[in-house]
């Protein structure tokens, strides 16, 4: 139920099908290492929520891609907005979204560096009385993770990496028994895309840059002074986070959009059939 999609007569009947619930994608324009593309918190997410709404349908709203990289100005291809426009934009566009019939709306996020921005912008709009409710929510990376893969495997079998070779699980374990690390441009977003756009994928350039961090901040994030992006870029200034994604492939990419599909599957749903949030808010809106 893609919103760019509908003709105007068919929105009412949407409304009704998806209980007022509209998702609206959120992620960035940045750098992932050499080898993945920098819509690819964009696309990972996207394509995640489309899969769930074939099961549970919800309305799609299109992403919202222009995400907080403010510290991006080494590297091609990030495009960055002033903090203060992301959250005028959002504000514009959750209140064309209610007023156009859905109350509940879900900001889908798959960006670490947008949960401050989305977490201001959330408590901006208690600011005013409204009749919709806007709430978010964060997956991403860790569903294409060899860690999360393995705590799947030990709670629910085998048969539930099912797209996997014995020599894929492989992969899995010596990640695991080796500690090795992932984020940004790592194995889990790295199997991610290759879940969802693997022509774009390029092995061959993975290790073209280092992930490993240079350790140069971490004293302040020992004293708890890292939220920064600025310091983060100190860590790891190729943007790049994480050992090498060796042995990722695009069985690893079936099962990571599989398993983060059903997280954001399970998001959706309970949020759809709540009635307990619109009734909070009205509750609300009778003190102001």
């Amino acid at each position: 139920m893609l919103w760019t999609d509908l003709r105007e007569e068919e929105f009412y009947e949407a409304i009704e099908e998806t209980k007022g619930l509209c998702v609206m994608p959120v992620g960035c324009l940045e750098m992932h290492g050499q080898h993945l593309p920098v819509a690819t918190d964009t696309m990972k997410i996207t394509y995640a929520l489309h899969e769930a709404a074939k099961i549970e349908p919800v309305m799609e709203f299109p992403p919202f891609m222009f995400g907080d990289v403010q510290g991006h100005i080494r590297w091609k291809g990030a495009i960055r907005l002033t903090v203060e426009l992301q959250q005028e934009l959002l504000k514009q566009l959750c209140s064309e979204i209610a007023r156009n019939g859905f109350k509940k709306i879900l900001l889908l996020n798959s960006h670490g560096g947008n949960k401050f921005m989305i977490g201001n912008f959330i408590r901006s709009t208690l600011h005013d009385k409204k009749d919709y409710v806007v709430t978010s929510c964060s997956l991403g990376a860790k569903y294409g993770s060899p860690y999360y893969m393995m705590e799947v495997l030990e709670k629910e079998g085998r048969e539930a990496l099912y797209e996997l070779t014995d020599e894929d699980i492989e992969v899995i374990k010596e990640f695991d028994e080796n500690k090795r690390t992932y984020g940004h441009a790592g194995f889990g977003e790295t199997a991610l895309i290759f879940g969802c756009r693997p022509e774009l994928v390029r092995m061959d350039k993975a290790d073209a840059l280092s992930g490993l961090s240079t350790h140069r901040a971490d004293y302040l994030y020992e004293l708890g002074l890292g939220e920064s992006t600025q310091f983060w870029s100190v860590n790891y200034p190729n943007n790049y986070a994480g050992d090498t994604p060796y042995g990722c492939n695009e069985r690893f990419g079936k099962c990571a959009m599989r398993l983060l599909t059903r997280a954001v599957l399970k998001v959706i749903r309970t949020l759809k059939y709540d009635e307990n949030i619109m009734k909070w808010n009205e509750e609300r809106n009778r003190f102001w």
